[in-house]
């Protein structure tokens, strides 16, 4: 995006609590995911409990790429934001649909909720529900016109 393009659009200031809060939601599992990625098994100990440590063993690598995907998007998205990148909505999108495949695949095949129990489970799901909103909110700001539009 050019300075031209970013002429006439002004950052709600709400736009600036949801980028500030949807990065720091995403350090935090960037966090989760590089400490379970080199299987710190005090860390996972910690979070999860004893079954976390079976849950994480074997985690499958094509899950474990759909993860990344949901951190890296969910990283990049509230930069976007910031910049009123018109590319914010698909990555909000990609964070979500990531994370609503993690869900949907590790509670109907790897018995998510017997091994990291209902908190972590609830925890996450709501991880899905704000992701999803966020989402919304990128496609609400890009039709009032505060996110760059394709010609710009």
């Amino acid at each position: 995006m050019n300075s031209q393009a970013s002429r006439g659009r002004i950052r709600p200031w709400h736009l600036w609590i949801v980028a500030i809060a949807t990065f720091a939601l995403y350090v935090g599992g960037a966090r989760d995911f590089v400490l379970i990625l080199i299987h710190d098994q005090h860390y996972i100990r910690d979070q999860f409990g004893a079954g976390g440590i079976d849950y994480f063993t074997d985690y499958p690598p094509l899950l474990r790429a759909v993860w990344a995907i949901n951190v890296l998007a969910g990283l990049t998205t509230p930069v976007l934001l910031l910049a009123l990148n018109r590319w914010a909505l698909p990555t909000a999108l990609a964070a979500t649909i990531a994370q609503g495949v993690l869900l949907a695949v590790t509670f109907a095949f790897l018995d998510r909720w017997a091994m990291l129990g209902a908190m972590t489970s609830w925890f996450d799901i709501g991880i899905g529900v704000t992701t999803a909103l966020i989402a919304g909110y990128c496609e609400t700001i890009r039709r009032r016109g505060v996110l760059a539009s394709p010609d710009s």
